[in-house]
C-alpha cells in the first residue's frame, strides 16, 4: 500500500474495513500472498471485525450524518462518534470538544438517541436482556 496524498480525507472504521475487504478480494484474484502488507491487513481486518463498525452500513452512516447536521459538529467529532458509537453521556462528552460550552445538556440525550437509532449495536439487545434479568433478580430477592 502506497500513500499517494497525505491527509486527503478522514475515513471511518467502516470505510477502512470496506476498503480492506475489497483489497483482499483483489489480492485473492491476483494470487498475491505472503507479503508483510497482507499480514498487516489481516491484523487490521481482525481488529475492525471486532469493533462496532463491523455492523455498520453505508446507509446508517448517511442517516447519522443527516441527523447530526443541526448540531454543527467538527468532522473529527462525527468520525469519532461513528467509530466509537458512544452509549453514555460520559462517552459522548469525551468525544465532543467543549461540549458544555457548545451544547445544552438536553442535546446530549438527543445525540445519544440519534446514535442508538441510526447505529444500532449488536450488544444493545444483550445489555437490555442483562438489565431485565437483574431487575427480575432484584424483585425476587
Amino acid at each position: 500500500m502506497e500513500i499517494l496524498q497525505t491527509n486527503s480525507a478522514m475515513l471511518s472504521n467502516y470505510e477502512v474495513m470496506s476498503l480492506l475487504a475489497d483489497q483482499k478480494a483483489q489480492r485473492i484474484a491476483n494470487e498475491v500472498a505472503g507479503t508483510r502488507e497482507v499480514a498487516e491487513n489481516r491484523r487490521v481486518q481482525k481488529y475492525l471485525a471486532a469493533s462496532p463498525c463491523s455492523t455498520q452500513s453505508g446507509e446508517q452512516i448517511r442517516e447519522l450524518k443527516k441527523e447530526f447536521k443541526d448540531f454543527e459538529l467538527m468532522k473529527v467529532e462525527l468520525l469519532q462518534i461513528l467509530n466509537l458509537r458512544p452509549k453514555s453521556a460520559v462517552e459522548l462528552l469525551l468525544v465532543i470538544e467543549e461540549f458544555e460550552e457548545r451544547f445544552a445538556l438536553e442535546d446530549c440525550d438527543k445525540m445519544l438517541n440519534i446514535i442508538a437509532k441510526a447505529l444500532p449495536r449488536d450488544d444493545d439487545e444483550e445489555m437490555e436482556e442483562e438489565g431485565e434479568e437483574e431487575e427480575v433478580a432484584a424483585e425476587n430477592a
